[in-house]
C-alpha cells in the first residue's frame, strides 16, 4: 500500500471510531449533501428548524471559482476564511501543510492550521498524516534527556542574539562547508548562511550585512568560545567603527539548549527540503529553510518567530489568503480583484 492509502484507511477507522456524524471529517457524498442542506436553510425566510440554525451555526457556503465550497461562519473581526474539507483532499491538504511547516511536529502543523485556511483538519489528523509520511519516520529524531534551566528574560529584540556554526564538511556544497545561524534570543527569529571558512572575518562579514538591516544587539553570544567572539567583535568594529557590542559568557547553559535544539530543526528541515526537491545542494536551501523555520510556530513564544518580530503572520503570496482553486487560475491584477469579490459574496 501507498503511504497515500495507509492514510486513507486510517481516516476512514477514525470516521467509524466516532460513528461518522459525530466526525467533522465528511466524504465527498457528506460534504455535497451538506452544501445543499446549508442553501436550503439560508433559503428559508421562515419556520427555520432547529436543524437548520445548528447548520447555520456550523458551516456556509460560498462559491469559488465556479465551485460551491463549505466555510465556517466569518464573525464580526474576523478576515480569514476557513474551509471544510473532504476526506478525498484531505491527503493533499496535509502534505501542504506540512511542506508549509517544513516536516513539522504535530502542534506546528496544528498552529499552521488554525491560522490558516481550514476548519475540519484535527491534531489528530495531522498525526494520522505523519505517522504515514515517510520522509518523517525515516528522520524521526530520538529523544533526548536535557538539562532544565532557567531562562534568560529579554524584553526586546536584538537585546542579546546567539551566533553558531553547524559544521558541514562531511557533505560540502561547492566550496560551502560551514552553516551559521544568527539567531536572536527574545523572539527566535534566525537568519542562515552558507560559509566557505569559519575564520572570525568571514563570519563577521556576514554578520555585519544582517545588523545593518536588522539592527545590532547588546551582547553577542557565541558557543564557539570568548576567543572566537572577540575575534568576530573586532572584527565588526573595523567595518563598522561606530558598532560597541560586548560578548556573552561562552557555553552559556540558558541559551545553549536553545541553540542546540534549533540547530538540529535546522538540519531536520534542510534534509526533508533536499528531498523533497531531489537536490544535494544544501546551500541554495538555507534561505528557504530560514522562512520555514521563521514563519512555524514556535512552541515556547506561543507564535512564530515571524509574528515575534514583525506583529503579524509571514504572507506566502496569495496562498496565505485564497483557496488553492481560486489561486491557480490567478494571473493578473484583474483576477485578483474578481477573485476577492468572489470571496466577499
Amino acid at each position: 500500500m501507498t503511504s497515500k492509502e495507509k492514510f486513507d484507511e486510517a481516516i476512514q477507522k477514525q470516521i467509524k471510531a466516532l460513528k461518522g456524524s459525530n466526525s467533522k471529517l465528511l466524504t465527498p457524498e457528506q460534504y455535497k449533501r451538506t452544501i445543499e442542506e446549508v442553501k436550503a436553510a439560508q433559503a428559508k425566510k421562515k419556520k427555520k428548524t432547529s436543524m437548520d440554525y445548528r447548520r447555520l451555526e456550523k458551516y456556509a457556503v460560498v462559491e469559488v471559482d465556479g465551485v460551491e465550497r463549505l466555510i465556517e461562519p466569518m464573525r464580526a473581526g474576523e478576515t480569514v476564511m476557513k474551509f471544510y474539507v473532504h476526506t478525498d483532499e484531505l491527503y493533499d491538504v496535509c502534505r501542504e501543510v506540512l511542506l508549509q511547516t517544513g516536516h513539522g511536529g504535530r502542534n506546528k502543523m496544528e498552529a499552521y492550521t488554525i491560522a490558516g485556511k481550514y476548519a475540519n483538519i484535527s491534531q489528530k489528523v495531522h498525526q494520522t498524516f505523519k505517522n504515514h509520511c515517510e520522509q518523517c519516520l525515516s528522520t524521526e529524531p530520538t529523544q533526548r534527556r536535557g538539562v532544565t534551566v532557567r531562562p534568560i528574560v529579554q524584553k526586546e529584540m536584538n537585546a542579546r542574539v546567539q551566533i553558531d556554526l553547524i559544521d558541514m564538511q562531511t557533505s560540502p556544497d561547492g566550496e560551502f562547508r560551514f552553516i551559521l545561524v544568527v539567531q536572536d534570543h527574545l523572539t527566535k527569529f534566525i537568519h542562515l548562511r552558507a560559509l566557505p571558512r569559519k575564520e572570525a572575518l568571514c563570519v563577521a562579514q556576514h554578520v555585519v550585512e544582517i545588523f545593518l538591516v536588522f539592527g545590532a544587539p547588546s551582547v553577542l553570544q557565541s558557543d564557539n568560545g570568548r576567543e572566537f567572539a572577540n575575534r568576530i567583535i573586532n572584527s565588526l568594529h573595523e567595518m563598522w567603527p561606530d558598532l560597541k557590542i560586548v560578548h556573552g559568557t561562552p557555553r552559556h547553559s540558558q541559551s545553549q539548549g536553545s541553540v542546540e535544539r534549533a540547530n538540529r530543526d535546522i538540519q531536520d528541515i534542510l534534509i526533508k527540503w533536499m528531498r523533497d526537491n531531489g537536490t544535494t545542494h544544501w546551500a541554495e536551501g538555507l534561505k528557504f529553510v530560514a522562512s520555514l523555520k521563521n514563519r512555524r510556530h514556535h512552541q515556547g513564544i506561543g507564535r512564530s518567530p515571524y509574528e515575534a518580530l514583525f506583529g503579524c503572520p509571514m504572507k506566502v503570496g496569495l496562498g496565505t489568503s485564497f483557496p488553492p482553486e481560486l489561486v491557480s487560475n490567478l494571473e493578473s491584477e484583474e483576477d485578483l480583484e474578481v477573485g476577492r469579490l468572489r470571496m466577499d459574496l
